[in-house]
């Protein structure tokens, strides 16, 4: 029995190990394809360098979650999950689902106004 539960917990933990939200630049090619800039939000080195040196240091995920309309607490707590010193994918993850549907909405829409589509292919 302990060697089941083990198991149930081991493939539990496997399959939900890459959790993140994923964030793809559409601004190029608005079909996709291989070769389009993507990052996992708030894991660092995780995707294209220069999308994220853009939405961190050039501070553009600043201007969408403003855009957004989020409660400026909101805001910092997504920006510094993204981009802070201690940035993290399920931080961030954890963050962006304790906000109501509608907020959730309101950011995909603003990550679109500026070229991005925001997926989470967490489990």
């Amino acid at each position: 029995m302990k060697r089941i539960i083990l198991l149930v917990f081991l493939v539990f933990s496997v399959s939900c190990g890459g959790r993140g939200i994923y964030l793809y630049e559409t601004r190029e090619d608005p079909r996709g394809g291989p070769d389009r800039p993507w990052l996992i939000i708030g894991a660092k080195g995780a995707g294209s360098k220069q999308l994220e040196k853009r939405l961190c240091q050039g501070k553009e995920l600043r201007v969408i979650l403003g855009e957004a309309r989020l409660a400026l607490a909101s805001q910092e707590r997504l920006f510094e999950a993204a981009c802070g010193p201690k940035a993290s994918a399920e931080k961030f993850l954890e963050i962006y689902y304790q906000l109501p549907a509608p907020q959730r909405q309101a950011v995909k829409r603003a990550f679109e106004r500026h070229g991005y589509t925001l997926n989470d292919y967490g489990c």
